[in-house]
């Protein structure tokens, strides 16, 4: 999985700062940059999304 904070803002060249967090892992997973407002792709990790549907599915 690529790290997404050692990457710089792809607008202005700023380093970026975390924007969410992932619901089930608690990594960051969006990033923003305070100098331009740009703001990542959310990143989704496989893992966390099976057990997800994992909890959905057991909960219906």
């Amino acid at each position: 999985m690529i790290n997404m904070k050692d990457n710089s803002c792809r607008q202005c060249g700023e380093g970026l700062e975390v924007n969410k967090n992932c619901k089930i892992c608690s990594q960051a997973n969006q990033f923003f940059c305070h100098n331009c407002g740009y703001v990542t792709e959310e990143q989704i990790h496989s893992q966390c999304i099976m057990i997800s549907l994992g909890h959905t599915l057991l909960s219906a």
